[in-house]
């Protein structure tokens, strides 16, 4: 039993040293809906790029410059509880998921789903732990093994 969990600590730490010798220093945001990567954010200084899919036009980034992201969601019947404290949410009538990134990291702000489980992940900076939000068919996973040269923020989308 004691081995088990040994030589499960040591893959993790292999895992760790593995994403760490990858990093570029750069950490980008890659957001997915039902499949399909909408959005990228880069999670320092809040760039984006919007990808030209079908939902882009469910992708709200006026607040990009405080790194609040609006995307969509499955599981947008009731957004009261998010109009009752998320004044642009409300006057702009959002349906979907709000992300926050705040120093460096990315988190599920806000989303509506049974049990608010998408909320309750932690914020992530990690290739390791992505955020994974099923009942909105949402997925945000960071990569930092990207030459900082290959993200350039699509300004027409803007």
């Amino acid at each position: 039993m004691g081995s088990i969990l040994l030589l499960g600590i040591l893959l993790l730490l292999g895992f760790r040293l593995y994403a760490a010798s990858r990093q570029t220093g750069v950490a980008f945001a890659k957001v997915s809906y039902r499949d399909q990567l909408i959005l990228m954010i880069d999670l320092e200084d809040f760039s984006y790029k919007i990808y030209d899919t079908e939902y882009k036009d469910e992708i709200d980034v006026g607040r990009a410059d405080e790194g609040i992201f609006y995307v969509p969601g499955t599981s947008t019947t009731d957004m009261s509880a998010l109009y009752a404290t998320d004044t642009y949410a409300r006057d702009h009538q959002i349906k979907g998921v709000k992300l926050q990134v705040e120093s460096g990291m990315i988190e599920v702000a806000y989303q509506e789903s049974p049990l608010n489980i998408c909320q309750l992940q932690r914020p992530t900076d990690s290739s390791l732990e992505p955020l994974v939000c099923l009942p909105n068919e949402l997925v945000v996973s960071v990569t930092t093994d990207m030459n900082p040269d290959e993200f350039v923020p699509d300004s027409a989308l803007e």
